[in-house]
Parts: C-alpha cells; sequence; structure tokens
C-alpha cells in the first residue's frame, strides 16, 4: 500500500467518510448531501476537488454567493456550479493533521451553506430530486439516481461491446504512428539546434508515436505497441542522424568556408564521423535519445491501456457500503446488477 493511500485512508477515517481504493475517491454522505472527494491531478494529491449535485428553486451560485463562501471558507480555494454540479477545490495542504482539519470544516461550511439557500440532492443527469451514490463514468465521478446509472451501465456495456468486436486498423496505425513520430523529429532537431540532447525529445517521440498509432488505428494493442516501437528506434535514428547532419554543415561553413547541404550531409553522416574519431560520439547520442524515449513510452503505454480499459466503464463507487442508497429506487434485482 502506497503512502498516499494509506493517507487517504486515514483522512476518510478521520472526517467519517469511506476511501474506495478502486476509484481512489474518498465519499460519503454528510447533512444529507453526497460528497466525492478527490484529487484531479495526480502531480498534486493533496489538492483535492469535492462534489455533489444539488439545486435550489430560487438560489444560483453566481459570483456574489460563490465570493460569500470563499470569504467564510479559508481552506477553500474555489467554488463552481454547472447545472447541478457543484465542485469545491481545496487549497493544497500536505500536513495530514490540517488536512483533515481543514477538510472536516469545509465539508459542514459547504453542506450549511447549501442547505441554507434551499439546495436538495439530485441526479446529475435527470435533475430528479433524490439521494444519489456516486459512479465513475469512464474517467468522470457523477452522482446518479438508480435509474441514471442502470441507463449508463446499460449503453456503455453496448458501447464496450462494440469497441472489443472493432478491429484494430494497422495501415491507419501505421500512419498515425509516423505522423507522431515526425513530431518526435522535429523536437530532437530543433533542441539539437539549440544545443540540448533533452529527454524531452525522447518522451515526446514515444508519446506522439503510440498515441497517433492509438487514434488512427482505433486502439493500440499488442502488436500496436510493437509497431509502433520499432517505428519510434528508426524514426530516432533519423533524427538523430539528422541532427548530426545539421550540425556537420554548419560546422563546415563555419570553419572551412564550404557550403554542404543538409541532405549531403546526411547521407555522408557516418562516413565524416568515423573520419573525426567520433563515432563513439555519434553511437552514445542515439542510445541517450533511445534511452530517453523508452522512458517516455513505458508510462505513455501504461496511460493509454488503462484508458482503453476505462473506456465504457461504468463503476459504482463503494459497492458494497452504498448498494443500500438504491433500495428506494429500485429493485433488489436492478441492485445486484451493479
Amino acid at each position: 500500500m502506497s503512502k498516499i493511500t494509506e493517507n487517504y485512508k486515514s483522512l476518510a477515517a478521520g472526517i467519517g467518510f469511506t476511501y474506495d481504493e478502486f476509484t481512489n475517491t474518498i465519499y460519503g454522505v454528510k447533512d444529507g448531501y453526497e460528497l466525492l472527494v478527490y484529487a484531479t491531478d495526480q502531480r498534486y494529491p493533496y489538492l483535492l476537488t469535492i462534489t455533489t449535485s444539488a439545486r435550489s428553486a430560487n438560489v444560483t451560485l453566481g459570483k456574489e454567493e460563490i465570493s460569500l463562501f470563499k470569504k467564510s471558507v479559508a481552506p477553500a480555494a474555489g467554488m463552481t456550479q454547472k447545472d447541478s454540479l457543484i465542485t469545491v477545490t481545496n487549497k493544497n495542504q500536505t500536513n495530514q493533521g490540517r488536512l483533515r482539519d481543514d477538510m472536516d470544516y469545509t465539508l459542514s461550511a459547504l453542506t450549511a451553506f447549501l442547505r441554507e439557500r434551499g439546495f436538495t440532492p439530485c441526479c446529475q443527469t435527470c435533475g430528479v430530486s433524490t439521494q444519489t451514490v456516486g459512479f465513475m463514468l469512464e474517467t468522470a465521478r457523477l452522482h446518479l439516481c438508480a435509474n441514471c446509472a442502470a441507463k449508463a451501465k446499460s449503453e456503455n456495456e453496448v458501447k464496450a461491446q462494440k469497441r472489443q468486436q472493432k478491429n484494430v486498423n494497422i495501415i491507419g496505425g501505421i500512419i498515425g504512428a509516423l505522423i507522431g513520430s515526425l513530431i518526435g523529429v522535429a523536437c530532437i532537431v530543433l533542441l539539437g539546434m539549440l544545443g540540448y540532447v533533452a529527454a524531452l525529445s525522447g518522451i515526446v517521440m514515444a508519446f506522439c508515436t503510440l498515441k497517433g498509432f492509438d487514434k488512427l488505428g482505433g486502439k493500440l494493442t499488442v502488436v500496436g505497441i510493437i509497431i509502433s516501437c520499432v517505428i519510434m528506434i528508426g524514426m530516432t535514428y533519423f533524427g538523430n542522424r539528422l541532427d548530426w547532419a545539421i550540425e556537420i554543415s554548419k560546422a563546415m561553413k563555419e570553419y572551412y568556408d564550404y557550403e554542404v547541404g543538409i541532405f549531403e550531409s546526411f547521407q555522408a553522416v557516418p562516413t565524416l564521423i568515423a573520419e573525426l574519431d567520433g563515432m563513439g560520439d555519434y553511437i552514445a547520442s542515439f542510445l541517450q535519445q533511445l534511452l530517453f524515449v523508452a522512458v517516455g513510452a513505458v508510462p505513455t503505454i501504461i496511460s493509454i491501456t488503462r484508458e482503453q480499459r476505462n473506456v465504457n466503464r461504468v463503476a459504482q463507487i463503494g459497492y458494497m457500503q452504498n448498494a443500500g442508497a438504491f433500495t428506494d429506487a429500485v429493485s433488489n434485482d436492478t441492485v445486484s446488477n451493479f
């Protein structure tokens, strides 16, 4: 168990909520409002967002209302309302004790603020006033009633089946990977002209190549990863050699006052480097770029495969603990399907 997971569990227990590790969400009901607490950016795990779904017949949270809330709740960094979804962002706080106190205070202040203005819990999709339950729809967290959750689950299961049955477009994937790899080549050359051999160029190469295959190929499979890796290696070699060719062309002009075209220089790179006894540096620069590509490829592959698993996913947040919230709205048979 990671330190962040431990801290989330501790925070959830401290404010009387529950932590769902599967969706990485702290959830619970406070003063009748269902609340979800989570980090929208995993790079900042303690910059937490709070959401709930509620509406009032008489009040819309405009600038004046939001300003009043922010003044009265010191830990709150921001508040927005989009339709029935109300979002509050807490300030980043790494001290666990203060984070718990700030969160507890913010949650109490938020529910009191909403209740004073006549906001009642409602489904984020259909707007019906009812107790909601948190759901993950792909990567989005939603506050849904049982009927909307069942509908979303049914619709997305059909979409997921169609996606699974869809064949990968290898030709389209190769074209996408080549287009993406050209961005990586441009990055290698531009940074090289600035005098850098940067990890950024390798990361860009890997990301754009893999994303290119995924977008135009339909999905990234094992075959797609292998093809993309071959393209990355070839285009990294091309980009590195082109970078050297440009440098050689510039050096010939500067030191020997001799014009050499980039194309000629590109063709002569191995010969010229061998004559200058620089083959070791040339190979080392290529291997270094490959290392940077690998650094970018691994997290990109993980990210894309995770996204593909999440496509059309509908998962109830904390199913075992929240299942009872549906009993008033649907039959036990329907609940069991979640």
